[in-house]
């Protein structure tokens, strides 16, 4: 059960502190990201980290301008930023039914979501920033055509006291042998 409430602790965190992380404390987050599972070992996740104010600035640059969605302008007060990429590549030539595009971008989800649980372990705030404009993060962060990026993790310390969001009954998302399908206890 100790493994659910750390699950129940994590939020999405959009205010932090000016103390700055660690490199301990990013090591910690980044190796936990690292030991997820990948379909066939390939391991196509790549980390890109960035400190520099200007550079955080781009990343956040590539986020404004979306639909009617106000720029997320907590990206530009994290004292670090993680981008999460995935290589395309990896999977050519391990198996010829791998259908890489969808594999790649499942195994970097896994290691997203171990580095947010790590950060929140480490008592680090973060949150998973999935809109942006990708040829502006490319272009901003230098991103080869073959690595795509896959989220803008802002990382930081956190006063903030935010509570969970209701969450739905395990009754109205789980079916059972097919969609729709009831439990049979």
């Amino acid at each position: 059960m100790e493994f659910i409430e750390a699950v129940k602790k994590r939020r999405s965190i959009h205010f932090f502190t000016n103390e700055k992380v660690v490199d301990e404390d990013l090591e910690y987050v980044l190796e936990a990201s690292r030991w997820v599972p990948s379909a066939g070992n390939a391991q196509p996740w790549r980390f890109i980290v960035i400190r520099n104010p200007d550079n955080i600035h781009k990343a956040w640059e590539s986020t404004t301008g979306i639909c009617d969605i106000t720029p997320q302008n907590f990206i530009k007060k994290a004292p670090v930023i993680i981008v999460v990429c995935t290589d395309t590549t990896a999977y050519k030539g391990k198996q010829s039914n791998i259908k890489s595009d969808l594999y790649c971008i499942q195994d970097s989800a896994l290691a997203t979501m171990n580095l947010l649980l790590a950060a929140c372990d480490r008592g680090l705030g973060a949150c998973w920033v999935g809109m942006f404009r990708e040829e502006r993060l490319r272009d901003a962060l230098k991103i080869p055509t073959e690595i795509k990026p896959v989220a803008i993790i802002p990382i930081g310390h956190t006063k903030s006291q935010e509570k969970p969001r209701p969450r739905k009954p395990l009754e109205e998302l789980v079916h059972y042998e097919t969609f729709g399908g009831k439990s049979t206890k």
